[in-house]
């Protein structure tokens, strides 16, 4: 089931074939006084050294790589291992203050082989060297922001954002920033816990909320203005705290409290207007992954489209899953649209379909697009499992939806 029935690669292939590579990585230390880190490569090979293999280091600097370094890694024996330094002065420079620095490790051919070309990857690593900081505080200046309700609905906004909120039911019905549709058909962010995969055998799609308990909220706070809005459900209650500011930036405060050991996610759930079709995205990548199944991705910026998230499994599942996400932009045929950046663990997914479309479907050409991309921010995602392996066999406990509360920030912004 590692490869797909086209004979593509696919990101299954990929988990396999990092999680059994046969030189293994340690990172020792960093100096940061001179600009190095120490590693350790060890040969797993049975009966080769590591000859004509090159270890080559690259510094990544808010998911951004630098120039690579490039060196010989010599004959190491089967079953031994060679201590080697590495530049990473690149992290430490006034330039890189403040922004997230990670270390790429991969081991390459040196030469062309006869089935693979020179500089073709046979084991890779990333470490971080500076963590990852909080968002910024927002200085925002712009027309003054109003709030008024209406009816049933609250509506906020200046020139540069526009907002309208349910009070029924919580649900941000419409958000414009910056002249661009950002929500389509009404289909703000809601809590979603279905995600279907086989390993899962599960198809409840109902997320639990509550409607008759809700609550919105709104209130100036200086400049700008918050809307709070509350539901409770049966499976996973949430509180958000949306601030607009003058300039057209939208904070989202976001806290889960699950009520089930048992959740698929505790995320949040929204349709996007659809002609933002092009996905820029700095997280685990380039190939799907999930909370256990990271081994054959890293960290960086990718670039990607809504259509070609879904992998094309033979039996259609949820897909497109990736971890670790730093910055989201969405964008149009034009380049105008939004830019999600995150606090805290976010996972997320924009895929043409809902899960209850994959789980409903046999075959991909039985899909029928939504009017709007399906965009999943989750603050947790149940790992994959091996379930399909035999019975008594699931996701590992620590892959698990955690029984206890999660946040995360998301900050949207305009690509203009």
């Amino acid at each position: 089931g590692i490869i797909f029935a086209t004979r593509e690669e696919s990101p299954k292939l990929m988990e396999v074939r990092a999680a059994h590579q046969f030189v293994k990585f340690r990172l020792l230390g960093i100096d940061r006084q001179n600009g190095t880190a120490k590693v350790r490569l060890v040969n797993r090979y049975a009966f080769r050294s590591l000859e004509g293999l090159n270890l080559v280091s690259t510094v990544l600097i808010d998911g951004k790589p630098l120039t690579p370094e490039t060196q010989s890694i010599g004959n190491v024996a089967a079953g031994d291992s060679i201590e080697m330094t590495v530049p990473v002065k690149a992290a430490f420079t006034k330039q890189a203050a403040g922004q997230e620095a990670m270390l790429n490790l991969e081991v390459v051919y040196a030469s062309a082989q006869s089935y693979a070309p020179a500089g073709h990857e046979i084991a890779h690593a990333q470490y971080v060297i500076n963590e990852r900081q909080p968002l910024a505080a927002v200085k925002a200046k712009g027309k003054k922001l109003t709030a008024r309700q209406e009816g049933n609905d609250i509506t906020v906004g200046n020139d540069k954002v526009s907002a309208v909120f349910n009070r029924d039911n919580g649900t941000m019905t419409s958000l414009k920033i910056d002249g661009v549709d950002v929500i389509a058909d009404g289909e703000g962010f809601v809590y979603d816990n279905h995600r279907w995969i086989e390993n899962d055998r599960f198809t409840d799609t109902s997320n639990g909320l509550d409607s008759l308990a809700s609550q919105v909220t709104y209130r100036k706070e200086g400049k700008n203005i918050e809307v709070t809005t509350e539901r409770n459900g049966k499976k996973c209650s949430t509180k958000i705290v949306y601030t607009f500011y003058p300039d057209g930036t939208v904070d989202m405060d976001v806290d889960f409290t699950p009520h089930s050991d048992k959740l698929r996610r505790a995320g949040l759930v929204c349709g996007i207007n659809p002609a933002l079709s092009n996905v820029n995205y700095f997280a685990y990548g380039p190939w799907e992954n999930y909370v256990d199944r990271k081994d054959g991705v890293t960290v960086g910026r990718y670039s990607t489209t809504v259509a070609d998230m879904v992998m094309p499994y033979v039996k259609p599942q949820s897909t497109g899953g990736r971890e670790g996400l730093r910055e989201l932009t969405l964008t149009d045929a034009s380049g105008r649209g939004i830019n999600i950046e995150t606090e805290g663990n976010v996972s997320f997914s924009i895929l043409p379909y809902t899960d209850a479309d994959l789980m409903k479907a046999s075959h991909q050409w039985e899909l029928t697009p939504r009017p709007y991309s399906v965009l999943h921010l989750d603050a947790w995602t149940r790992g994959v499992g091996n379930a399909s392996c035999g019975a008594d066999v699931d996701t590992l406990p620590i892959y698990r939806v955690p029984d206890r509360p999660m946040s995360y920030k998301l900050r949207l912004t305009p690509v203009r």
